[in-house]
């Protein structure tokens, strides 16, 4: 059983450390013996405090996911839904990365599938590469543009 001001004092200490959303800090509490009144009062706390701050976590969180996981706009809003991240908080996170920076990510993760790939016919290859590049949540339109342009220029070379 913990009370509410260790709630308070450990939940602070885990904020501080790193970003973390209303959403983990609830999940975490689960485990704590606190009622829900308990509860609200410390996310109210740690919300008033700076501590938790949803916009602010929605675009730490969609700048590294895109950076260094390598997703796309949709698997990165997804999981932000998942979290119970606000629409507007998701959109103003998306609107800080350039789509030229989606494209970047996009490009460079399909280069380096169609090298791991045993040659086939154009047609299976190109299926292959909008199904990897769908999977990693980009934009069917935005995956079939630049897996077009990669087929291109390798005609080209």
């Amino acid at each position: 059983m913990i009370d509410e001001k260790k709630a308070i004092s450990k939940y602070s200490s885990l904020c501080s450390k790193s970003e973390h959303c209303e959403y983990d800090i609830r999940e975490k509490m689960k485990k704590d013996e606190l009622d829900d009144d308990a509860k609200d009062r410390v996310i109210d706390f740690l919300v008033k405090e700076r501590y938790i701050d949803n916009g602010r976590y929605a675009e730490i969180f969609a700048r590294d996911k895109m950076r260094f996981n390598g997703w796309g706009e949709q698997k990165i809003r997804f999981e932000l839904r998942r979290r119970k991240i606000s629409e507007d908080d998701i959109e103003n996170a998306l609107s800080e990365i350039e789509d030229s920076d989606f494209e970047e990510k996009l490009r460079s993760a399909l280069e380096s599938k169609l090298r791991q790939m045993k040659p086939a016919e154009p047609l299976k290859m190109r299926a292959s590469l909008i199904r990897f590049g769908a999977s990693r949540g980009f934009q069917f339109d935005l995956v079939a543009n630049v897996v077009d342009k990669i087929f291109r220029e390798r005609l080209v070379d």
